[in-house]
């Protein structure tokens, strides 16, 4: 298995920044996705970085992870490395791992060592966005608190697992 193709896809999200997603193809039909993080003005960057990154990939095996992500470093970005390429790499990272774990049939978080909490807290985040006065605050909070559902991280708890409720 050889990677074939990068693709970098941003979209807009409809609001302050764009999701910048990477896109790894191997010659046999496996998918692999990641998200490249981004700033507000700056995912015309890190599209450009996961393109140019994306050269060095092709014909390589995605299981090289961290050979890839090595060489990404010492010969794309010559141990200078900005911004825009770390968010790029991690983007192309997620999306070997991705691949990875779809091929070995394991959720990724086994393949890093396995779980290590059995559930986390969340919160919404993003839907106050323009909001002018606090009664609008309030009103778009409590939307958000109605449309939350809970959140479960199925694994085996360890001696610790109670310390994060």
């Amino acid at each position: 298995m050889k990677i074939a193709s990068v693709e970098c896809l941003p979209v807009h999200s409809g609001w302050r920044k764009n999701f910048v997603f990477v896109r790894v193809a191997t010659d046999t039909g496996v998918v692999g996705w990641g998200e490249a993080y981004s700033q507000y003005d700056r995912d015309r960057a890190v599209a450009a970085q996961v393109e140019e990154l994306g050269r060095y990939l092709v014909g390589r095996d995605p299981f090289h992870i961290r050979h890839i992500v090595q060489i990404a470093f010492d010969d794309y970005a010559q141990r200078r490395g900005s911004l825009e390429f770390y968010c790029a790499a991690s983007g192309i990272e997620q999306a070997l791992w991705d691949i990875v774990g779809k091929v070995t049939q394991q959720p990724v978080y086994n393949l890093l060592g396995g779980p290590c909490r059995s559930r986390i807290r969340v919160y919404a985040n993003g839907w106050a966005y323009r909001m002018q006065l606090p009664e609008d605050c309030s009103r778009r909070g409590s939307g958000a608190q109605a449309r939350i559902h809970r959140v479960e991280i199925r694994s085996h708890p360890g001696p610790l697992a109670d310390l994060h409720p």
